[in-house]
């Protein structure tokens, strides 16, 4: 199966009854445990490269281990580059082969915010990739902020002057939640579902309660990111393999840790409703 953008995904975005699963992936393992779960949930994936992830081992050594992985699979996979805030990483990731990427320019004034979301959109015309913005601002467990949720009217203008194909939206999400706990204002979610041109993207939701993310894929959210869940199961399998016998093999636990991931990544992938859908 080759490498493929979003919209090889999804032929009619707007018409489709589940969600795929956008899974940040940090190192080897963490791809391995989202491939792995969907090879066996025949399920369609973005593995997805943030910055945090590029500051700990660097845009091209992850990126061509993801890529690597997703032309080997016998699933969809598209390659995605999360959140970048400066318009010469996309260039980077372009470059690199990625076929998905986001421009996350949610922090600038909506005028300066659309305009470089422009421009990432042309550059990745060249490269048949698919687009994601943002707008709107979402809080962080850890580093806190004021949440602001997506104003329907900006976001209508923003997704019809860009031509992206996803618009990242804040609807009640927290980014890094290491527990379920946060709802999402589903009524603004409809609002936005009915008036957008595209499909909207649920950041942060490994805090979302499992209900709400059920009802939001019903609504009609075309992609679900999904990273700080799989880095707590990742760290669980870890830890209590060193508590029962004091494990000193690396690769024995970080098997552990992968197959932990794995397990989570397919419980959401059914969450989303994507088995099967590859």
């Amino acid at each position: 199966m080759p490498l493929v953008n979003l919209k090889s995904i999804f032929p009619d975005p707007k018409n489709v009854s589940w969600a795929v699963g956008a899974f940040n992936v940090h190192n080897m393992e963490f791809i391995r445990a989202v491939m792995e779960a969907a090879e066996l949930e025949r399920a369609p994936v973005m593995l997805a490269v943030a910055s945090v992830s590029i500051e700990y081992i660097g845009l091209e050594l992850l990126g061509i281990a993801a890529l690597d992985a997703a032309r080997r699979a016998t699933v969809p996979v598209a390659v995605h580059l999360d959140h970048a805030r400066e318009l010469d990483l996309v260039k980077r990731a372009l470059d690199l082969g990625f076929s998905s990427v986001m421009f996350d320019g949610s922090a600038l004034s909506f005028e300066e915010n659309k305009d470089k979301t422009c421009e990432m959109v042309e550059m990745a015309k060249d490269f048949n990739a698919s687009t994601e913005g943002e707008v709107g601002i979402m809080s962080h467990a850890d580093l806190g902020g004021t949440a602001v949720q997506t104003d329907p009217d900006q976001a209508v203008r923003f997704a019809q002057e860009t031509g992206v194909d996803l618009l990242a939206v804040s609807v009640g999400s927290v980014h890094g939640m290491r527990s379920q706990g946060a709802r999402l204002n589903l009524d603004l979610l409809k609002t936005l579902e009915k008036a957008l041109p595209c499909p909207t993207v649920l950041h942060g939701s490994s805090g979302i309660v499992d209900e709400d993310i059920t009802r939001a894929v019903r609504v009609g959210v075309g992609k679900v990111n999904i990273g700080t869940g799989i880095k707590v199961a990742f760290a669980k399998g870890i830890r209590e393999t060193l508590a029962k016998d004091g494990e000193t093999d690396a690769l024995k636990f970080l098997r552990i840790g992968t197959d932990r991931g794995r397990e989570f990544v397919r419980n959401k992938i059914r969450l989303l409703g994507s088995d099967g859908k590859a």
